[in-house]
């Protein structure tokens, strides 16, 4: 690589590393996601899960549908009123209603001193247990299993030729580098964007054309805005995933962790696809940026590349389907739709590797074409203030 690309490189990474701003807005999502989690671990920590009811609670039952069975110790063989009498004088905490249509109707009356502003209030479900552990006390275990759901169905996915197919295990990695595309996408938009259109609001790209070639400017550039762009999604995926590994005695997320797949192939492609994928996105904000004269004009022309580019999750439904569509194959070999739409395809595993190599070369293509466009409309609009005739052609050397 050229020696003056390199310094370009260099001197802009160096720049931007120096500024607080950069760090500051580096370090502001984990900063923001390590306070949550401290937060949410010092309250877990100092509340504790208190039952419905404990021992020293007082419960009366007043059931007049006879739903509950003689061994329940808070039934009370009297009429709803005196119920509603014995909560008024403090004889009970708790007082539940069981009417004799509660069959046809399903509602039962729950009746206690009210203790200030009560918006969220689950003393009511006191009945729901009783009930509950009453009528399971009258049928066989497994009837219980059977008519509360208490069990899990464990879904074993096969391939043809009879292999555990994994799905979930298999998207998992896939669908995290699409995911951090996603970020990095996020994160480093408007500097891509803004990478030659602030020089030349500044007017000062027709000084710097003088002892560099636009070439080795561009390509500079765009070479330390990814570098900027992967440490500030590194800074961001980095704690996610240390909290993701110190919470991995979470049933969830232990079970999450142990069905990754690990497919060489799969993840080698997918790699090449994020890079190839973030030098086009550069390569395309490069180019809007060497044609317009202010960042406001490289805004209203960036938002239709952005919009091609996501529109493939608007068809997710289709990209799950194992055989392709015209609108699948569409997206998947249209520079500006194939990232996301191969990352997606790759997840769901409904894409060949011989396609997805394809998928890929497409992509790279396209982001030479857009980084040598950008290349040449820089070269020729530096000094060039007016985006309604733009300078493509080559012009005298």
């Amino acid at each position: 690589m050229n020696k003056f690309t390199m310094r370009v490189a260099k001197f802009e990474i160096m720049r931007q590393l120096k500024k607080p701003a950069f760090w500051a807005a580096t370090l502001l999502i984990p900063f923001m996601i390590g306070l949550i989690y401290f937060v949410s671990f010092v309250t877990s920590a100092h509340v504790e899960e208190e039952p419905a009811f404990d021992e020293n609670s007082k419960i009366a039952i007043i059931d007049d549908a006879g739903v509950l069975s003689k061994r329940v110790p808070y039934l009370v063989h009297d009429d709803k009123d005196k119920g509603i009498e014995m909560v008024k004088n403090g004889e009970v905490d708790y007082y539940f209603y069981i009417p004799a249509d509660f069959a046809e109707n399903k509602k039962a009356e729950f009746y206690h001193i009210s203790e200030g502003l009560e918006i969220f209030n689950n003393d009511a479900s006191i009945l729901n247990a009783i009930m509950t552990q009453d009528a399971a006390s009258r049928v066989d275990a497994l009837d219980v299993i059977a008519l509360t759901n208490g069990y899990e169905i464990v879904d074993n996915k096969l391939t043809k030729d009879g292999s555990d197919a994994n799905a979930l295990g298999k998207a998992i990695i896939p669908f995290f580098i699409g995911i951090v595309f996603f970020m990095f996408i996020a994160l480093c938009g408007n500097r891509f964007l803004l990478t030659v259109v602030e020089e030349k609001e500044n007017r000062i790209s027709e000084m710097i054309l003088t002892s560099i070639s636009s070439k080795h400017l561009i390509v500079g550039k765009i070479i330390a805005l990814l570098v900027l762009g992967l440490i500030q999604v590194v800074v961001l995926v980095v704690p996610v995933l240390l909290l993701i590994f110190a919470n991995c005695d979470n049933a969830f997320i232990s079970g999450i962790l142990s069905s990754i797949e690990i497919d060489p192939i799969s993840i080698t492609l997918s790699i090449i696809l994020f890079i190839a994928s973030s030098v086009f996105y550069a390569g395309v904000c490069t180019f809007v940026g060497s044609l317009v004269s202010t960042a406001r004009d490289a805004s209203s022309f960036i938002g239709p590349a952005i919009i091609v580019m996501v529109l493939p999750l608007y068809f997710m439904s289709l990209f799950m389907a194992t055989e392709p569509n015209f609108i699948v194959q569409f997206f998947t070999y249209f520079p500006f739709s194939a990232p996301i739409a191969l990352m997606l395809r790759n997840g769901f595993g409904t894409i060949s590797i011989p396609e997805f190599c394809i998928g890929i070369g497409v992509v790279i293509v396209s982001s030479v074409i857009a980084i040598r466009l950008a290349i040449t409309t820089f070269q020729k609009n530096a000094i060039n203030f007016n985006i309604a005739k733009p300078k493509f052609l080559r012009g005298r050397k």
